[in-house]
């Protein structure tokens, strides 16, 4: 990819979507002792930001990089702090975050986020234009031989005679990300799934975390319509009975041995209801593929009513089944099943990503839980920063190049091509977009 000072690109990106994020991070709280600060925790945060922005995988490599002088001085325009003459090195990051205050952090996300939705650049990505669509899921983040800390998760694994053989310790944590257009997921509220000290009766869990997320995200989201993407784990009372309570809408992932029930009645009504059935094409690597959807409204189940939505293609030995409270009719069923089938961009934009290029959410980056965690959060916000980037720069979207490959593009610009006054001044324009 051709240069063309590329690390313009990422501050037209911070300066159009999140102007005040620097500001946020100035509001974060410092418990270090004035006389020993070098760097304000500001710059802290967003040299950490900005390496998971750029997919620098280490501490030590995000040190190499930035530390040049071309570097400073872009990073000081970001930042407004044009008398930054050094970045912090990877052990002060390290040792900041390990006394930060995780939850402190997590108000970041859904300050950014409202920013997102406030400017209507991705009306056109919610479902039925009145839904924002929340995917939540959780994800496998590392595992030890070892106790790692109190918080650790455990699970026993037995030989093949089923005997006790070792003790997995391990970390575990549930996110619920936005979807957007452009293909982009952002993480919108987070709960660490841990237990509360050593020797914990009851574990934490996937469930229990969910409940404690959803208040999260009322508490944050006040108003906002949501609809929750959901996997089979989520198909039962207590959580339609939260959507219930917060005025939530859901697509949930079913199973048949989820609600067997729900299932019998599903095949019963729908045998009953032969006209509740719609055909369908899909393009499947250029292929045309064909598609059949069926539907059941008005189940009951306990004290609730759901609607079932079956899209079976020809080319998948099983159908995708959804539970929803959408209401649903000829007209919508397929794409009723689609907007179920998008629960997999959490999987595929949000969690893959950040495993395999270039973000290393399993990569532990401190032997501190907690700041390991605030890795975390903050690795989150440079994965919707560099989202972001890609679907506003014309530059990047033109080059048609892999995302790593643009990420070290960008990388290579900061370092070594410095942003001028006049850079700024052109780069301060006012942008019109609109994503879908």
């Amino acid at each position: 990819m051709e240069s063309q000072k590329l690390c313009g690109e990422l501050y037209k990106t911070i300066k159009h979507f999140f102007p005040g994020l620097v500001a946020l991070l100035k509001q974060q709280p410092d418990k270090r002792h004035k006389s020993y600060i070098s760097y304000e925790n500001y710059i802290i945060l967003f040299v950490r930001i900005l390496g998971a922005a750029l997919h620098i995988s280490s501490m030590r490599k995000m040190t190499a990089n930035f530390n040049t002088s071309a570097c400073i001085n872009n990073l000081g325009k970001l930042l407004g702090c044009e008398d930054l003459s050094e970045l912090p090195y990877w052990e002060t990051i390290n040792h900041y975050l390990a006394n930060h205050d995780q939850e402190e952090l997590e108000t970041l996300a859904p300050n950014l986020v409202n920013r997102l939705i406030r400017m209507r650049s991705f009306d056109d990505s919610r479902l039925r234009g009145k839904y924002w669509q929340i995917a939540i899921d959780g994800v496998h983040l590392y595992s030890f031989a070892e106790r790692h800390c109190p918080n650790c998760l455990t699970k026993e694994h037995k030989d093949k005679d089923d005997r006790p053989a070792w003790t997995e310790y391990y970390h575990y944590v549930l996110e619920a990300k936005l979807i957007l257009g452009g293909n982009i997921v952002c993480s919108i509220a987070t709960e660490f799934v841990e237990n509360a000290q050593k020797g914990a009766t009851k574990q934490d869990c996937e469930l229990k975390a969910f409940y404690r997320l959803a208040e999260k995200l009322k508490k944050n989201f006040l108003r906002l319509r949501i609809c929750l993407a959901l996997d089979s784990l989520y198909a039962c009372g207590p959580v339609f009975e939260v959507c219930k309570q917060n005025d939530w809408r859901y697509i949930i992932r079913f199973k048949e041995g989820s609600i067997p029930t729900l299932a019998e009645e599903f095949h019963a009504l729908a045998s009953m209801e032969p006209g509740q059935k719609m055909k369908a094409e899909e393009q499947v690597g250029g292929y045309k593929i064909e598609a059949e959807c069926r539907f059941v409204t008005g189940i009951a189940y306990q004290a609730y009513t759901i609607n079932m939505v079956e899209y079976t293609q020809s080319n998948v030995a099983y159908p995708f089944v959804f539970l929803t409270d959408l209401s649903v009719n000829k007209r919508n069923c397929i794409q009723t099943a689609m907007d179920g089938r998008r629960r997999w961009k959490i999987e595929n934009e949000g969690f893959n990503a950040q495993k395999n290029h270039g973000y290393g959410i399993t990569h532990q980056f401190s032997k501190n839980w907690n700041a390991t965690k605030c890795h975390y959060l903050l690795i989150q916000i440079g994965h919707m920063l560099f989202q972001l980037m890609g679907v506003l720069s014309a530059v990047l979207r033109a080059a048609k190049t892999p995302l790593y490959m643009m990420a070290e593009a960008v990388r290579r610009s900061l370092q070594s091509e410095r942003l001028t006054n006049a850079d700024i001044r052109s780069l301060n324009r006012r942008i019109q977009l609109r994503i879908n």
